[in-house]
C-alpha cells in the first residue's frame, strides 16, 4: 500500500490540516475494522472501489463516492475494504466545516454522509477537480484552490475555532473551564458553541482526542509497552485506559486493538 501525505498551505491551516492518499490493490482479499471513537472530521474521495460499511447490526453498504464523515463518540461502524484501493483523504480542523458551511456538527456525530448532503453543489466542484488533476500533487492544489474560494465566503475564526485547535494540539490534555475563559464565554455558553461548531460535547471530545493518541501511538510502534502509551495519553492507569476503552468501542482492549490493527495492514 503506498500512502502520501502533504500539509497544506499555510493560509489554510486554520481549517485543513493535511491531504493524504492511500492506493493499492487487495484483490478477492477483505479487510475489516471498527471506526473507532475519534476527533477528526475527514473528507474522503475514492477515485477507485468505494469501501463498503455495516452500521451497527445492519446489511453492508457502499459508501458515497465522496463522503463527509464526522467525529465519533463511540464505536458504530465496521468499515470493510477490498478491490483496488486509491482514496484522496482530506484530514480538517475541528470546526471547519461548521465554519465553512454553517452547519450543525451534532447531524455529523458517528455518521459519514454524501458529501453533496453537507456542502450542496460546492461538493461536485470539489470532487470533480480532484478527479481531473493527474497526481497527487495536483489533486493537491485543486482541493487547496476549492477551500481558498469557500474561505472567502466564510466567518473569520473564532474563540471557539481556537479552543477546539488548542484542545486537539493538546492531546486532549486542557481544562475546559480555562478554554471557556480564553474563548471570552461562560461556562454554559461554551459548552453549547463548542458542541454545535465541534459535534462533541469538550469534554468527550477530550476524551476522544486522549483516545486516539493512544491508539496513534501504538500504531506508530507496536511493539512499545502499553503502560507507557496510556500515561502518555493522559490515563491514570491501565484500568482508567480499559473502562474508557468499553465506553468509547464498548469492548476489551484486546478484543478491539485485534480487530482494529487491520487498519496498519492498509497502511503499511
Amino acid at each position: 500500500m503506498h500512502v502520501r501525505r502533504a500539509m497544506p498551505h499555510p493560509t489554510l491551516r486554520t481549517v485543513v490540516r493535511s491531504f493524504g492518499e492511500r492506493r493499492g490493490s487487495l484483490g478477492a482479499r477483505v479487510l475489516t475494522w471498527p471506526l473507532a471513537a475519534r476527533p477528526h472530521q475527514i473528507i474522503d474521495i475514492f477515485l477507485k472501489d468505494p469501501l463498503r460499511i455495516r452500521i451497527a447490526d445492519g446489511p453492508l453498504q457502499t459508501s458515497p463516492d465522496t463522503v463527509v464523515v464526522g467525529p465519533q463518540g463511540s464505536r458504530r461502524t465496521q468499515i470493510h475494504v477490498s478491490g483496488e484501493i486509491h482514496m484522496f483523504n482530506i484530514l480538517l480542523q475541528p470546526s471547519a466545516l461548521n465554519r465553512l458551511t454553517g452547519i450543525d456538527m451534532t447531524l455529523l456525530v458517528n455518521e459519514g454522509v454524501a458529501a453533496r448532503d453537507v456542502l450542496g453543489r460546492d461538493a461536485a466542484r470539489l470532487s470533480d477537480a480532484v478527479r481531473s488533476a493527474l497526481d497527487f500533487a495536483g489533486r493537491v492544489a485543486a482541493a487547496e484552490r476549492w477551500f481558498a474560494e469557500m474561505m472567502e465566503r466564510s466567518p473569520r475564526e473564532d474563540g471557539v475555532d481556537h479552543a477546539s485547535k488548542a484542545l486537539l494540539a493538546a492531546g486532549g490534555l486542557m481544562r475546559i473551564e480555562s478554554l471557556a475563559g480564553r474563548a471570552e464565554l461562560s461556562a454554559r455558553q461554551f459548552q453549547r458553541r463548542f458542541t454545535a461548531q465541534v459535534g462533541l460535547p469538550p469534554k468527550l471530545y477530550a476524551r476522544t482526542i486522549r483516545f486516539d493518541r493512544a491508539l496513534m501511538a501504538h500504531q506508530r510502534d507496536p511493539k512499545r509497552a502499553w503502560t507507557q502509551i496510556i500515561h502518555e495519553a493522559g490515563y491514570f492507569d491501565q484500568a482508567h485506559f480499559i473502562r474508557e476503552c468499553h465506553a468509547l468501542v464498548d469492548a476489551a482492549p484486546s478484543e478491539f486493538i485485534g480487530d482494529w490493527n487491520n487498519i496498519f495492514r492498509l497502511d503499511g
